[in-house]
């Protein structure tokens, strides 16, 4: 559910309280969902245990995990790159401050989890400027109900006691000039203001990473299919469990409790002469389930656009038949992409805001974020494309190809202050 409102609507105590109200019984029991399956807490966890003399086997393979941990290496495992053909050592310095390498990852991976991640600006206690990834689940954007739906504000809800939730919740709602901070009861139906603080960002200092237009986790598709897996296996380790262990049958003889114990405990058998004692063995044909579980496994991958790095294949495909192999995966990607740098260039605005950048050039719109694929790289291929742009590309840009640079800013400069060392060498001032 989105939560819209009148542009010049009041965000009334009243109001916070309706929206959080919805949001917990809508958006937070699918986001719940979604965090349990990431982590491991899925439904077969609660299968019932129908027969006490058979095992209730409850297996997990996680590919709602994997998925989303293929997807943060492939977009952010290695450092995404910020550059622009003006000085930005200032910003870079705050993206420096605020450890950006790590941010940006759990950035991603709460989108690819929740389908949507917030990343709260502030002002620390030295004044320098800080961002931080917050949990989707406490989150709440609010939207004008125009065709632009401009972010009007955020409203964040944490426990007051992470041990006691009836000690009720703090209520921070962020606007455009001032951050609100109330306190409710343990089902808002009361909140109370407590203080009003402004900030200088000028707009929300909230950034939204919207990982779809649906706001749904990477992994949404293939839930059922997550589940399908989990039974299958459970079931078929709890048959093969229950007839691990040989049957003795005996025929043409009889035995009460008593017998059989001290047959066991004695371990001799007195039998008639027309008895006949034999193991019976259950005849175990894994074929079927074998094919049903790799089925239900290529079924996840493909729909996940999330490749099976298991296979033997990937290893020994080249460049090219990797590409190719990887082209769902990367057309997924892709699409991320986008999305992130539209949240990241919103973090970028912000922080040009407080550093008065913005003015009427709007500094921030040039800087440029680039994406490396975590992937095998031939680092000749990439030489030669970067001769072959040469002239064409800046030499910045042609920096941040090689996969090898982690700052093609810093790269530049050594470049840059290089030449300049080889040109004295040949200076040898004026003939006279």
């Amino acid at each position: 559910m989105q939560f819209l409102i009148e542009k010049f609507e009041d965000l009334t105590v009243n109001k916070i309280q309706e929206i959080i109200q919805k949001f917990e019984t809508s958006n937070r029991i699918y986001l719940n969902r979604y965090k349990r399956y990431y982590d491991g807490n899925q439904d077969i966890l609660r299968k019932q245990k129908t027969d006490e003399y058979k095992p209730c086997n409850r297996i997990i393979t996680n590919y709602c995990y994997n998925i989303v941990s293929n997807y943060q290496g492939y977009i952010a495992g290695k450092d995404i790159v910020y550059s622009s053909a003006d000085d930005i050592a200032e910003i870079q310095k705050i993206l420096n401050y605020n450890d950006v390498s790590y941010e940006d990852s759990e950035f991603l991976k709460n989108a690819l989890i929740y389908g949507i991640a917030f990343e709260i600006m502030y002002l620390d206690s030295d004044k320098m400027q800080r961002f931080r990834v917050v949990d989707s689940r406490e989150c709440i954007p609010v939207y004008d109900n125009t065709l632009n739906q401009e972010l009007l504000a955020v409203i964040r809800y944490t426990p007051i006691d992470s041990m006691d939730a009836s000690k009720g919740y703090g209520v921070e709602v962020y606007g455009a000039n001032s951050v609100t901070y109330y306190t409710s009861s343990s089902n808002y139906s009361s909140l109370q203001f407590v203080e009003e603080q402004p900030h200088y960002f000028g707009q929300v200092p909230v950034v939204v990473f919207d990982l779809n237009s649906e706001n749904k986790s990477i992994f949404d598709n293939v839930m059922t299919l997550q589940d399908a897996y989990n039974t299958l296996l459970s079931s078929e380790v709890d048959d093969f469990e229950a007839f691990c262990d040989a049957y003795l049958v005996l025929q043409g003889c009889t035995a009460d409790e008593e017998d059989i114990a001290n047959m066991k405990k004695n371990r001799v058998l007195l039998l008639d002469a027309d008895a006949k004692a034999e193991y019976l063995n259950k005849n175990i044909s894994d074929t079927q389930i074998e094919n049903m579980l790799s089925n239900i496994n290529d079924t996840i991958h493909k729909i996940a656009n999330s490749p099976d790095f298991s296979q033997e294949s990937f290893g020994t495909s080249s460049g090219i038949a990797l590409r190719y192999r990887l082209l769902g995966f990367e057309n997924c990607a892709g699409a991320i992409v986008k999305n992130m740098t539209k949240a990241l260039q919103k973090r970028i605005e912000l922080i040009c805001a407080i550093l008065n950048l913005v003015g009427g050039d709007e500094k921030w719109r040039d800087i440029n974020i680039i994406f490396t694929r975590n992937i095998p790289v031939d680092n000749m291929d990439a030489a030669n494309m970067i001769n072959l742009l040469r002239g064409l590309v800046s030499d910045k840009t042609l920096i941040a190809q090689l996969p090898f640079i982690d700052d093609p800013e810093q790269e530049a400069k050594l470049i840059e202050e290089q030449n300049k060392t080889n040109a004295s060498l040949y200076n040898f001032g004026d003939f006279q």
